[in-house]
């Protein structure tokens, strides 16, 4: 079975290799440094979940997912957000948009290992409904 792919955007290399290092056993994992960059990756190599910071240089991780729905591909990946923003309002915000679910930093790895087998679950449990309706 293929590992599925997931793209870690953060601006902070600390954050990027503790992602990676939390993540890469079960998953192939690709980074990014910014919203734009990410954005391009996505074209380009098609993952199957993104994790997103929110604070970035450029275009930051809400502008970032905005820009990705707003092409409403149906193979737009999952995004749970990743951010040190941790007000309610900014939780609100990035699930409002189209964020999967949002996790706050420091992170636990434990905690982030299983929001990501979560969304892969719920990704299987909808495909699984999608082929049943077309049967």
């Amino acid at each position: 079975m293929d590992r599925k792919k997931i793209l870690a955007v953060d601006d902070e290399p600390n954050i990027l290799s503790a992602v990676k290092d939390t993540l890469e056993d079960s998953y192939q994992v690709i980074t990014a440094k910014t919203g734009k960059e990410a954005l391009k990756v996505i074209d380009a190599q098609n993952p199957d979940l993104v994790i997103m910071d929110v604070m970035m240089p450029e275009m930051d991780g809400f502008e970032a997912v905005k820009t990705l729905r707003s092409k409403r591909s149906p193979s737009n990946p999952p995004v749970i957000f990743l951010s040190a923003k941790s007000s309610m309002s900014d939780v609100e915000q990035g699930l409002k948009i189209g964020g999967f679910d949002y996790i706050t930093k420091p992170f636990s790895p434990a905690k982030l290992l299983k929001k990501v087998q979560d969304v892969f679950e719920r990704m299987e449990i909808r495909k699984k409904i999608q082929q049943q309706k077309k049967a």
